[in-house]
């Protein structure tokens, strides 16, 4: 499983259950999206964590989400969320990638934390 970060960059004021609710009914069964995580944060925060700290309530807001996704392969994974990025595009909402990474990876990095 791969974790896909994205950002939201479209203007319109959406909640993190809109871009939740935009990015499930775009994805296809194909795309392999086991899971959405949507959080507010500042445009200038790095790639998010679903566990992170919740940005100062004054702090201009943006939406990232993170895509879970069951490839096998990390280029999968990301051409995946190209193309329900992309589906989302047609649709008015702009998405960037930022990253991709495996899950297992994640929970190494957390667990050095600890």
């Amino acid at each position: 499983m791969y974790l896909v970060d994205i950002r939201l960059e479209s203007a319109a004021r959406l909640s993190p259950a809109d871009v939740r609710g935009l990015l499930s009914r775009a994805a296809l069964p194909g795309d392999g999206v086991e899971h959405i995580y949507v959080q507010p944060s500042r445009p200038s925060d790095p790639a998010p964590l679903p566990s992170g700290p919740a940005p100062p309530r004054d702090a201009a807001l943006c939406l990232d989400a993170v895509l879970f996704l069951s490839h096998l392969t990390l280029t999968e994974s990301e051409r995946a969320a190209d193309a329900l990025l992309e589906r989302c595009t047609r649709r008015g909402l702009r998405l960037r990638r930022l990253s991709a990474v495996p899950l297992t990876l994640l929970v190494e990095l957390l667990a050095l934390e600890g």
